[in-house]
């Protein structure tokens, strides 16, 4: 029955460029049937075989590869069949969530307002089933190509010896190239998410007293997979490339999408930022310092941070700094004596705020300060380790008041272990967190609304924004990019 299936689509016999030209051999280099005219024009310089000694191999080679595809790449590909099922599934589970959460606050709200409230819900019906739609098209795809591959591959292991030479040729390359289709669907590409968050009665703006549709999506564009250790850093410096550091690397790399090494830097620095003005910007550990690295690979102190370490350094809003400053005594043992700092910096090393006390003077804000970002609200958001498996986010007013802190509240871990924060053009704070591996977003007030990114083998290290374009760096040494919408 296989067989039926595919010879009428594969009977080309003759040349399709030269006229009345058998197919007698086949070109490795260009993965096609040609004629003699063919070999002695176009393909005199490929690599080319004839039919009948290309079959006599593909003839012994072909049955095993099909069993390999069908025990191994296909159980793959219907697994991620089922989880865009699952993810078409979720979004009916987290518009009825939404739903339920606007119904249920309907009643405290006048008949007036009835009205807003079914725009919101629809607006989330409407993103859901788009965002289902694309699930359920890519579900689609993937299913047509795996039904093809486990006929086309049963065909060719068990009717090998039955099949006419050509058509066992044209199933290979057909085989192939819908193969290499078929493996390139990953339902880790397409994210979309739709969340609702109640607001506060407010009788002046109907709006926020029913609430806020948080809408996010993120599409993989590419993954960059040409590093074996953590990315450390990653810092945008343009719509198409960014600033890349890998552990125990002398060298920053500055990468565009595709993942091509535009520029190759050495460095004394452990972190970096770009400046405004394009300048890198490092904190330098070692000799206690902030430098600019200059295009022609000279570094140049610009002020010392005195007696404390700078580790890591982010951007502001204004083109200042943050600068992540410790002593040198030990990480999580914190003692009397101990400087454990986030300072707001200008670039010559004027300090502007010191965020080391809660308001009381007293009380530390931080055991060890890690990576930071500011807002279009000027909160300063702040990683704090607390041992070498348990982190916080603590987010502060701009003049040190403590905001909120998040401890990863509600969910299903118990274990909390932050690494990297980034905020978004509408104040959303993005956190990588280890144990979930998963890039977790949350409102600028401190609600938990998503995991943006979550990955089955995965764990997100170092992310950043730069326009519409999320760039993350992960453990294992990938680099992926994401299409950011909001």
């Amino acid at each position: 029955m296989a067989t039926s299936l595919y010879t009428a689509q594969f009977a080309l016999r003759i040349c399709e460029n030269h006229d009345k030209k058998e197919l007698h051999a086949y070109c490795k280099t260009c993965d096609k049937k040609v004629c003699t005219t063919c070999i002695k024009e176009e393909h005199s310089s490929h690599d080319w075989e004839t039919i009948t000694d290309i079959l006599r191999e593909k003839k012994h080679s072909l049955p095993e590869e099909c069993k390999e595809i069908r025990a191994e790449k296909l159980p793959c590909l219907k697994k991620e069949l089922d989880r865009f099922e699952q993810k078409q599934q979720d979004e009916d589970t987290r518009f009825e969530q939404n739903k339920s959460i606007l119904n249920g606050s309907r009643q405290i709200y006048i008949d007036g307002i009835n009205k807003l409230f079914d725009d919101k819900i629809n607006i989330c019906q409407q993103k859901s089933e788009a965002a289902k739609q694309i699930y359920k098209d890519k579900h689609e795809g993937l299913k047509q190509k795996v039904e093809y591959l486990d006929v086309v591959t049963t065909a060719l292991d068990q009717d090998i010896n039955t099949l006419p030479d050509h058509d066992i040729l044209d199933m290979e390359k057909e085989m192939r190239d819908e193969l290499k289709k078929a493996l390139s669907y990953s339902a880790d590409k397409y994210t979309s998410t739709t969340v609702f968050v109640s607001g506060q009665m407010d009788v002046k703006v109907l709006e926020n007293m029913i609430g806020e549709i948080h809408s996010m999506s993120v599409v993989e564009m590419n993954e960059i997979d040409r590093y074996s250790d953590v990315i450390v850093s990653i810092k945008p410096a343009s719509e198409t490339n960014a600033w890349v550091k890998v552990y125990v690397d002398s060298h920053i790399k500055l990468l565009d999408r595709a993942g091509e090494e535009l520029k190759v830097m050495k460095t004394p620095g452990f972190d970096l930022i770009t400046s405004r003005g394009g300048d890198i910007v490092l904190s330098e550990i070692e000799k206690g310092s902030i430098s600019v690295l200059t295009q022609d690979e000279k570094t140049i102190t610009t002020f010392d941070t005195k007696s404390l370490y700078p580790t890591l350094i982010s951007n502001t809003e204004n083109d200042d700094i943050l600068v992540t400053l410790v002593d040198s005594g030990d990480l999580f043992n914190v003692v009397p004596t101990s400087r454990r700092v986030v300072q707001r910096m200008t670039l010559t090393g004027k300090v502007l705020h010191t965020y080391e006390f809660m308001e009381d003077g007293k009380t530390r804000l931080f055991t060890w300060p890690g990576r930071t970002a500011e807002n279009k609200k000027t909160d300063v958001c702040v990683i704090n380790w607390l041992s070498d498996e348990s982190g916080e986010l603590v987010v502060l007013h701009k003049d040190g008041r403590v905001k909120f802190t998040y401890r990863g509240d509600g969910l299903e871990s118990e274990k909390f272990f932050p690494y990297d924060v980034e905020c978004d053009v509408k104040c959303r704070i993005l956190l990588t967190e280890y144990y979930s591996r998963a890039i977790h977003m949350l409102s600028s007030e401190g609600m938990y609304l998503c995991k943006l990114c979550q990955y089955e083998q995965l764990i997100p290290f170092v992310v950043s924004i730069y326009g519409d374009k999320l760039w993350c760096g992960f453990y294992d040494g990938k680099v992926k990019v994401y299409k950011y919408s909001y």
